[in-house]
This record gives structure tokens, C-alpha cells and sequence, in this order.
């Protein structure tokens, strides 16, 4: 058991105590809207336990699943996140704009009032 604790990183083994540690707040404020950042936040907190547990055993096998499984997916889940996140915000701004054309002034690019 020793000779397998030997093997991990002092460096390495305090990533996953800080990522649990900043697993709760995300936990904490979960939102129905925000559950792709948090999928993403989790998937980088297996990517930092499974780095550790590569050095004890199946080294090749859990080296591509932290890469690619765990760093790569938690991008792509950001990614997808900020995409939804994104038109979501272009809808509302699109919806806002289309009440203010019908309903107020016309209102020049510059903010001023256009000229006749």
C-alpha cells in the first residue's frame, strides 16, 4: 500500500481536494439554467481524481479518459453552455427590441433622435 502511495504526486493529489472544495459552492448555487456549467465543473473534478489514480494503476487507459473524457468534455460541455447561454440572451434582447421599435420614439443609432 505504501509503494502504491509512493507513486502519487504531492502536487497532483491536492488537486482533487481543491476541486471538491470548490464543488460545493457550484453545488450550492445550482440553477436548472446553469446545469452545464456544472456538469463541466464536474468533469474537471474527475479529471483531477482520475490523474491521481492513473499513477496506481491502468496508467494508458485512465490517461486518455482524463484527457479526453474529463478535460476534453468538460470544454466541450463549457462550450455548449456558453452557446445556450448566449442565445438565450440574443432571444431576450431580440424580444426587448421588437416591444421598444413598436411601442416608443424612433431612436437614431447614435442615441439621438433621427432626423427628418
Amino acid at each position: 500500500m505504501q509503494s502504491g502511495l509512493a507513486a502519487l504526486d504531492p502536487n497532483k493529489a491536492v488537486l482533487p481536494i481543491i476541486a471538491l472544495i470548490g464543488l460545493v459552492p457550484v453545488l450550492l448555487r445550482y440553477r436548472r439554467s446553469s446545469r452545464l456549467f456544472v456538469v463541466g465543473y464536474v468533469l474537471l473534478v474527475l479529471a483531477t481524481v482520475v490523474t491521481n489514480v492513473e499513477n496506481l494503476f491502468l496508467g494508458t487507459v485512465l490517461n486518455y479518459a482524463e484527457h479526453y473524457l474529463g478535460l476534453m468534455g468538460s470544454g466541450l460541455a463549457f462550450l455548449f453552455a456558453a452557446y445556450v447561454r448566449r442565445k438565450q440572451v440574443l432571444g431576450d434582447d431580440e424580444g426587448s427590441s421588437e416591444a421598444a421599435d413598436t411601442d416608443g420614439p424612433e431612436v437614431a443609432a447614435d442615441g439621438g433622435r433621427p432626423e427628418p
